[in-house]
């Protein structure tokens, strides 16, 4: 699963803010279904994120980017991360920090400092075959592929550096030749399958991708406050996303879409969470 919590924190900004009932809501969707891993977004600390899930059941990895003063702001934080089931082996690995600024990282001579969320990662044991999960919060503000293309915004431009270092990152996976799964928000509407043009993330006959997400119809209804007034968005295009390297069979894709009398009474997050059901194929 992966699922953008949208600013879960004890003092978030002034326009969500949650009540007990909220949180008991979330944690009901989230019971639900009950997924081996959870990769999250928007989750200011392991204590935020305890009165969603069953602390008994579940073990916390919180970003490395918790522990950098310069890379985090002061007081609330949007923090990326994983929840995995106390029953699964699994440890944390280094987190793709360079994303928080991309140009620097990537040694471009004309560069600002960003503080933007760095892409966790996890590896998780099953049958003794060693998966490692990256969860990603890539940069808001350029949605469309038309825009990323003309790169023009200033978001577009920081996406697309951040869309290099994701691609190298996947480029090392595929090189070492293990199972691996890429998730989380993507912000932006990916329309074509992996390929060498014109694509999120490129992927070749040699390396290939699988895009876990491609078929889900996307159809997320969100309350969102503005200047005290409240009203409604049907979000029928996905920004969150999920791809994985050809060792998994996918079983089942699907939005846990809110119904209208949740997102009336409670204040959920503007994303649905993704699910998907994978097995690793024989090898």
């Amino acid at each position: 699963m992966t699922w953008n919590f949208q600013w879960l924190a004890d003092h978030p900004r002034n326009d969500i803010q949650r009540t007990a009932k909220d949180y008991q809501a979330l944690k009901q969707i989230f019971l639900t279904h009950q997924p081996d891993v959870l990769a999250f977004q928007e989750v200011n600390s392991a204590k935020n994120l305890y009165r969603v899930l069953p602390k008994d059941q579940y073990q916390v990895f919180m970003s490395s980017r918790m522990m950098s003063e310069e890379d985090k702001f002061n007081g609330i934080n949007q923090f990326t991360g994983f929840a995995v089931k106390t029953s699964i082996s699994a440890k944390q690995l280094n987190d793709i920090s360079d994303l928080s600024s991309p140009a620097a990282s990537l040694g471009l001579t004309s560069h600002y400092q960003q503080k933007l969320r760095y892409g966790a990662v996890i590896s998780i044991k099953l049958n003794n075959n060693a998966i490692t999960i990256a969860n990603l919060h890539l940069k808001s503000g350029c949605f469309y592929p038309k825009q990323l293309s003309h790169n023009k915004k200033k978001a577009c431009r920081t996406l697309n550096l951040q869309r290099q270092i994701v691609q190298q990152w996947v480029n090392n996976q595929q090189t070492k030749q293990v199972p691996f799964i890429v998730v989380g928000d993507f912000n932006h509407r990916i329309h074509q399958s992996p390929s060498i043009n014109n694509s999120f993330i490129s992927s070749s006959a040699n390396k290939p991708l699988k895009w876990l997400s491609q078929n889900i119809n996307g159809n997320c209804l969100a309350k969102v406050t503005k200047n005290n007034r409240v009203y409604y968005r049907q979000y029928k295009q996905l920004i969150d996303h999920g791809f994985s390297s050809v060792h998994f069979i996918l079983n089942s894709a699907q939005q846990i879409q809110f119904a209208k009398h949740q997102v009336e009474q409670y204040q959920l997050s503007d994303h649905c969470p993704l699910l998907f059901n994978l097995t690793l194929a024989d090898t």
